[in-house]
């Protein structure tokens, strides 16, 4: 569902929100659907200014096999081909499963750069993320930067380029893509971050290590002094600890002793 920001929430709770361009789309368990074999959905893509423009784009999503298939595509609004489509995931041909995306454009036919999500692995949820603004592109999966564009980066609608509209796409039998919820927040209008006040430790106390000789000949002289083995006993106070000797100063006084009386005795 969208709202009067712009923002859209899809969690296929109650039925495909925006998402009315499908086929062979299976909805047999709330809250998700899968496009098992060949499947394809998608926002009506009529112009220009169809689909959204900058902005964050999260996707809660499970890919299975290892085959080139499943795609979770951001086609042109003009529904022109090629053109600007970017796709947040695609599978590699190479039979290991890695995950890439891809920047598409037009250069008198399909220009593209793709970028490979090393470490994303297949048949578990990954939440993949699209960050798009002016000049810059970045993908992230489960919030770590996986890929990032800078040049041929399109212009949004409303900057005076096009927008894209979101889709999912399945083309083999072999795979599958399982969408799970659909997150759009356009670009400046996200609550800022709520960041959480840092939580300090309490200090940890170490405790000393226990003297035994000390304590022994502690609880002999209370022993002696208070005829008891409590150590709670009155404490015997401490013998006065002597002060530092100024040499200088006793030097002083033997050599005017000296003086005085002749002899160095004190």
């Amino acid at each position: 569902m969208a709202n009067a920001t712009g923002a859209l929430s899809i969690s296929f709770d109650n039925g495909l929100g925006s998402l009315g361009n499908a086929w062979n789309i299976d909805q047999s368990v709330h809250g998700q659907i899968t496009l098992a074999g060949p499947a394809s959905i998608m926002e009506w893509a009529v112009g220009p200014a169809s689909g959204h423009g900058y902005g964050t784009y999260t996707v809660q999503a499970q890919v299975n096999g290892n085959q080139p298939g499943p795609g979770i595509i951001f086609w042109p609004g003009d529904n022109q081909w090629p053109g600007q489509e970017i796709d947040l995931l695609e599978i590699t041909p190479n039979g290991s499963g890695a995950q890439y995306g891809t920047l598409h454009w037009n250069q008198g036919g399909d220009a593209y750069e793709p970028q490979v999500f090393w470490g994303v692995s297949s048949g578990v949820p990954h939440e993949y993320q699209m960050i798009w603004e002016p000049g810059h592109l970045t993908m992230k999966v489960d919030g770590t930067v996986t890929a990032s564009f800078t040049d041929h980066v399109p212009v949004d609608f409303t900057h005076g380029g096009m927008n894209n509209t979101i889709g999912f796409l399945n083309t083999n039998s072999h795979t599958s893509l399982t969408v799970f919820q659909v997150d759009y927040v356009p670009l400046g209008s996200g609550a800022a971050p709520v960041v959480a006040a840092p939580v300090v430790a309490a200090p940890v106390v170490v405790a000393a290590a226990v003297d035994w000789n000390a304590l022994a000949a502690q609880v002999e002289a209370n022993f002696a002094a208070t005829g008891s083995w409590d150590l709670n006993a009155p404490a015997i106070p401490a013998p006065p600890v002597a002060a530092a000797v100024d040499w200088n100063a006793i030097a002083a006084q033997v050599e005017a002793n000296f003086a005085a009386t002749g002899s160095w005795h004190l």
